[in-house]
């Protein structure tokens, strides 16, 4: 049996970047709100505070990140 992919379509999302923190708010599809908190800066888990809590709040795997420029050949 295939089970077919998670739809995304019908969330909605508001983001508050801040110095220190960076607030999401997003509706569900069915209309709940939720709200996730997240450092604004964190080089070593995220590059983006924002796209990471979507990402976290959609239960996807973490965006995998690029080695830094000098480590590449």
């Amino acid at each position: 049996m295939t089970v077919p992919p998670p739809s995304y379509a019908g969330w909605q999302f508001w983001i508050d970047r801040g110095g220190t923190f960076t607030d999401i708010v997003a509706r569900r599809p069915d209309g709940t709100l939720t709200t996730h908190k997240l450092l604004s800066e964190n080089p070593e888990r995220y590059r983006d505070a924002a796209v990471h809590g979507i990402r976290e709040l959609l239960h996807l795997a973490p965006a995998r990140r690029s080695p830094p420029a000098s480590s590449r050949r």
